[in-house]
């Protein structure tokens, strides 16, 4: 299934972010997607708020949450 807008999603832990955490799709583009970010590891608390909660995230490190 395609990510679209509004889907909530898990993505694995990045470059911004050092444990896994969901969000939803606010904005998708050819190969990532820009996620509002709502559920996260209490030890990324610092890194959310740096990130103003949302990151761009790639295709390949997400998946649809049912």
């Amino acid at each position: 299934m395609e990510i679209q807008i509004g889907n909530t999603v898990r993505c694995k832990a990045n470059g911004n972010m050092e444990a896994d955490f969901s969000g939803k799709v606010e904005k998708v583009y050819d190969n990532s997607a820009l996620v509002n970010i709502t559920d996260y590891a209490k030890t990324d608390e610092i890194n959310f708020d740096d990130l103003q909660h949302k990151a761009v995230i790639s295709l390949a490190k997400m998946k649809l949450v049912e």
